[in-house]
């Protein structure tokens, strides 16, 4: 009996999977990663967060576009309103200096008769109702001659815009782009520790069951052989039936636990299999091989390792940079802007020829400078707005430093807990292992009841499942604990 003891114990121990396909922790990670829905998002939100950084890096370059367009006007513009006479002025009346009219030649009495309608009573000019000197000589100016442009009008050309100075708002504006980048990265890393926890969460559940199916089988296994003895025992007259029913009893009852572990086992199967996109029937084993730090002094620097890898606090960090860019560009608005502008223009009528009926062009290039001036204090109220938000965010990271500190101690705590507790199953399991040893020798003996024998089977079932169970929440709060130190997606 002592040697079918110790096959059942090495039976359970050496656990198999048969045929199937065994998955280890970091496949079942890589599978959980690659078909994650929101890691994906995430993966997209980085591209777009690129491109926008991108994007806002070109701002520093001038742009150049070309521009055209077409207007039909029902009129034309005219530039008289009725016809226009010109007084004729001889040469002798221009400035040769100047090249300007000379008025003193109205006053020559030379010139004067030939060029001005004198009064022959009074030897004056006549005048007009406006009292302006009547000329001998007039240029017509008729009034259909004052029409210009056309009723198709084009226009094309080629822009160039360069900025100058905007008071800083293209660099911050660049700033925060490459934040926002850097943020989503953060943001896909966190992903990706979530991703993990929660993989590594229910590969650690089909481990635990898978065990405890084992040790279904082991303890039902190990009651088919102890109703067998009963039986021959009873054949002897060396046990009551009541004997041999109450382990019959105990057997059906084992059998029932065999079914929940089976039952628990596939649906957690099904679980992990969803969350690494696995068919939910495939049938797989996972290896439980389970390797983690034991240096203590590693474990004790997590807090600050926290600090500097958890994603949390870089795209805090990120967020406060924003908002002091935020700052910059409130600022920014109250400061001139100066900007430069140039290129070249084709219209038709082509004003550079009487507005003949085709294309003319011409070059242009200025610099335009903005300077705000007074805007009843809204320019004031965002910056001193700006301000506040960024308080609010230092704020924030501080909480969120407090926060982690907090959750890596406790994760700490809780795992070299779940590590104590692993050891003192062990220990309360080689007990168990023990008691059964005896109790089963003693029966053998004749010293101890069938109640006794499946009492000490119960209560080794019993360790056994609180060291599963110690096992797997050893597991899993190492996952956590690696998750709040910033070390999840590293390990």
């Amino acid at each position: 009996m002592k040697l079918l003891l110790s096959m059942f114990l090495v039976l359970f121990l050496t656990t198999t999977s048969g045929a199937q396909s065994s998955l280890s922790l970091e496949e079942c990670r890589q599978l959980a990663l690659e078909n994650n829905k929101s890691l994906q998002a995430a993966a997209y939100d980085l591209e777009a967060a690129t491109l926008q950084a991108g994007s806002a890096r070109k701002h520093f370059f001038p742009k150049i576009f070309a521009e055209g367009g077409y207007m039909r006007r029902n009129k034309q513009y005219q530039l008289f309103d009725g016809d226009m006479f010109l007084p004729v002025i001889p040469w002798e009346g221009i400035d040769q200096e100047s090249g300007q009219f000379n008025p003193a030649i109205m006053e020559d009495p030379q010139f004067a008769p030939d060029i001005l309608v004198i009064n022959p009573e009074t030897g004056q000019p006549f005048v007009d109702a406006d009292g302006n000197p009547l000329f001998q000589q007039y240029a017509w100016l008729p009034e259909e001659e004052g029409k210009i442009g056309a009723n198709d009008n084009y226009q094309i050309g080629m822009m160039l815009e360069q900025p100058i100075y905007m008071g800083g708002r293209i660099r911050s504006s660049h700033r925060m782009a490459s934040a926002g980048e850097r943020i989503a990265r953060e943001s896909k890393r966190l992903t990706e520790a979530e991703v993990i926890e929660k993989t590594d969460a229910r590969f650690w559940q089909v481990v635990s069951m898978q065990e405890k199916l084992e040790l279904t089988h082991t303890w039902l296994e190990m009651l088919d052989h102890f109703v067998e003895d009963l039986e021959r025992l009873l054949e002897e007259g060396m046990v009551t039936q009541n004997q041999l029913l109450e382990a019959q009893v105990k057997r059906n009852e084992v059998r029932l636990k065999e079914m929940q572990a089976s039952n628990g086992l596939r649906l957690s199967r099904m679980a992990l299999a969803q969350i690494t996109g696995l068919s939910l029937t495939d049938e797989f084993a996972v290896d439980p091989d389970f390797s983690p730090l034991r240096q203590n002094g590693e474990l004790g620097e997590m807090v600050s390792m926290a600090m500097e890898k958890r994603p949390e606090i870089h795209m805090l960090k990120e967020s406060t940079g924003i908002h002091l860019e935020k700052e910059n560009i409130a600022r920014s608005r109250m400061l001139p802007s100066v900007g430069l502008a140039g290129g070249y223009t084709y219209m038709n009528p082509n004003p550079y020829s009487g507005f003949s009926s085709e294309f003319g062009g011409d070059w242009h290039v200025g610099v335009s400078v903005r300077i705000p001036i007074y805007h009843f204090g809204e320019k004031r109220t965002q910056l001193a707005k700006s301000r506040v938000e960024t308080k609010r965010s230092e704020v924030v990271l501080a909480d969120a430093r407090e926060k982690i500190e907090l959750e890596v101690t406790q994760s700490l705590y809780n795992y070299q807990e779940a590590a104590a507790r692993v050891e003192f199953a062990e220990m309360s399991l080689d007990q168990a292992t023990e008691n059964l040893r005896m109790t089963r020798d003693l029966f053998d003996e004749g010293r101890a009841a069938t109640r006794d024998v499946l009492e000490a089977q119960a209560l080794w079932q019993d360790a056994y499942q609180a060291h599963i169970s110690a096992k797997n929440q050893q597991r899993v709060a190492y996952t956590e604990l690696l998750k709040a130190s910033g070390n999840l997606a590293e390990n």
